[in-house]
């Protein structure tokens, strides 16, 4: 088991060429967390290391693309909540950092398990694309991963994010974002 425990750890992975999203739920019922679990040797061989999903660890930190209900890290997924401001009813919620401290998210709560795995699948395929076809340095790619995804989320109407990161998302996306589009 990978554990990143520091913001300076994530920065690092998120050098990769590979969309990196994080899980995160406020665990009342364990039932999406086990969706994720259950799809994760599915999700491991269709993207391979095009798309990696942080989950939340009891140790503090964030495993990759693995962990097991007991060790869900409900106080680290609570922080990153309410800094966030993410409600109870938009969880559980897969976030994507889209520059520096603003962030975009895919809500999950309202989804029925097919739904789930359908749009899970959908992000896999578009990530395994702009790994394929996507610029070479690490930042640039991770700008350019993060556009694809959201531009993606807008046309599907999934996009959702907090007021104040609408700048940055206009700026990704190169273009107005409403606060009506979001979800």
């Amino acid at each position: 088991m990978y554990l990143i425990e520091t913001q300076q750890q994530i920065e690092e992975f998120e050098r990769q060429r590979a969309l990196v999203g994080t899980y995160i739920d406020h665990s009342y019922s364990r039932e999406k967390l086990e969706w994720v679990l259950a799809a994760r040797k599915g999700f491991d061989a269709h993207v391979g290391s095009s798309f990696h999903l942080l989950i939340p660890h009891e140790g503090n930190g964030y495993t990759v693309n693995h962990t097991n209900e007991h060790e869900y890290g409900i106080q680290l997924a609570r922080a990153v909540i309410n800094h966030l401001e993410i409600k109870h009813s938009e969880l559980p919620s897969i976030v994507f950092r889209a520059i520096d401290d603003d962030y975009y998210f895919l809500k999950l709560g309202h989804r029925t398990k097919a739904e789930f795995l359908d749009v899970i699948g959908r992000i896999g395929d578009l990530a395994l694309e702009c790994a394929q076809n996507g610029p070479e340095e690490p930042d640039e790619f991770r700008n350019w991963v993060n556009m694809q995804t959201a531009n993606f989320l807008r046309r599907e109407k999934m996009l959702s994010a907090v007021k104040r990161s609408l700048p940055a998302l206009n700026g990704l996306l190169g273009g107005v974002v409403d606060a009506k589009e979001l979800i």
